[in-house]
């Protein structure tokens, strides 16, 4: 199964791509948050990249820069999504992927962008269960 990690931000979004009988997830991309249009697009994208399911990370630790306020706004945007797609959409636990995003690029000097990088983390713990 192809699957979509989604790394979801008030102002932008990363993008991670992986496959279930490979069990790899890698960042793709970070795009802008423009609401609605975004969202659209993720459709058209799912439609077009023959993506078979999206992971979304949800922010389950009440701690550092999340609160329950966030995780309404992620779920609220999960629900936006879902009326665009078919395809299944999971949730996945995001606690602590900006930080540990931040020490991969520190330590490997990587020029991806961090939330790219989190959407990764995220899909990668979904592979992984």
């Amino acid at each position: 199964m192809r699957l979509l990690g989604i790394d979801y931000g008030n102002r932008k979004i990363g993008l991670a791509i992986g496959d279930d009988e490979i069990g790899v997830a890698a960042p793709l991309e970070v795009i802008p948050n423009e609401g609605e249009l975004t969202i659209r697009r993720l459709g058209e994208r799912v439609h077009s990249e023959d993506i078979d399911g999206i992971v979304v990370g949800v922010p389950l630790s009440q701690g550092g820069h999340h609160g329950p306020e966030q995780l309404e706004i992620v779920r609220n945007f999960i629900g936006r999504l879902k009326l665009q797609i078919t395809v299944p959409v999971f949730e996945e636990d995001e606690s602590y992927t900006t930080a540990e995003s931040l020490r991969v690029i520190k330590e490997s000097k990587s020029k991806i962008e961090e939330d790219a990088i989190a959407a990764a983390m995220i899909l990668q713990g979904f592979l992984n269960k």
